[in-house]
């Protein structure tokens, strides 16, 4: 029994080292550094109906952490998946985003968002 204890100490020690802290469930991976200014896709949680948009289709994201020992998913992180997966759709923008996080039977914790990939007049 302890040598199985000692085992999953190791491992778990072994994912903390190797910096796999994130999993998404896009296989998008996540930078250290967020720069969420310099991305080309806006994110809202607002419908953005004066900005003359269609809707491209519904996407959602989920970022979860693979340790108990790794910071809980930030809104940045979610926010950089969906605007990769948004930009596969050539949409400019995802609105109506909705937000909820939590622990899972199969993660130590995850943001999910979900919200409309669109092109939109942002002029």
């Amino acid at each position: 029994m302890k040598k199985i204890i000692n085992l999953a100490i190791l491992a778990t020690l072994g994912l903390g080292i190797t910096g796999c802290a994130y999993r998404t469930d896009s296989g998008i991976n996540i930078p250290e550094n967020i720069n969420s200014a310099s991305s080309t896709v806006l994110i809202s949680e607002s419908n953005l109906n004066d900005k003359n948009c269609k809707t491209i289709e519904q996407i959602d994201v989920s970022v979860k952490k693979l340790t108990a020992f790794h910071a809980d998913p930030t809104k940045e992180q979610v926010d950089y998946v969906l605007s990769e997966k948004a930009k596969t759709l050539n949409a400019n923008a995802v609105r109506n985003v909705k937000y909820s996080s939590g622990i899972g039977f199969t993660t130590w914790g995850y943001m999910d968002a979900k919200g409309d990939a669109s092109k939109c007049d942002l002029k």
